[in-house]
């Protein structure tokens, strides 16, 4: 007989505690998903990553800019025939007339072909 209350007290006993447990679990979860939970998680993974997209966007932007305007410069130098620089911008740039090249000459389409 005492073997036998012994194990109902156990048995009584871990499934009170695991109801108890479980129904933690399920609230915690509830809480968790909830509209103004998942607002503010949301809002502020995409706060973090949208400012973290924007320092590269803005980083690749610079780097970017400094690369065509470097590459502006190193084109332009053989067109500059005795202009100087001033502040990194070519002046008046005018290349020589032996360099200049023809306009391309366009075909025509005839009336009713088909554009190839």
């Amino acid at each position: 007989m005492f073997k036998r209350a012994t194990w109902l007290g156990v048995g009584f006993t871990l499934g009170v505690g695991t109801t108890v447990v479980a129904a933690r679990k399920a609230r915690q979860q509830l809480d968790r998903y909830k509209p103004p939970a998942v607002v503010d998680r949301v809002t502020t993974s995409i706060t973090d990553k949208a400012s973290s997209l924007r320092a590269h966007v803005t980083e690749a932007l610079a780097d970017g800019k400094q690369a065509a305007k470097d590459r502006e410069q190193e084109l332009r130098k053989p067109y500059a025939r005795g202009v100087e620089e001033t502040d990194g911008d070519l002046a008046e740039l005018r290349p020589p007339e032996e360099t200049r090249l023809e306009e391309p000459r366009r075909r025509r389409r005839r009336a009713g072909a088909r554009p190839e």
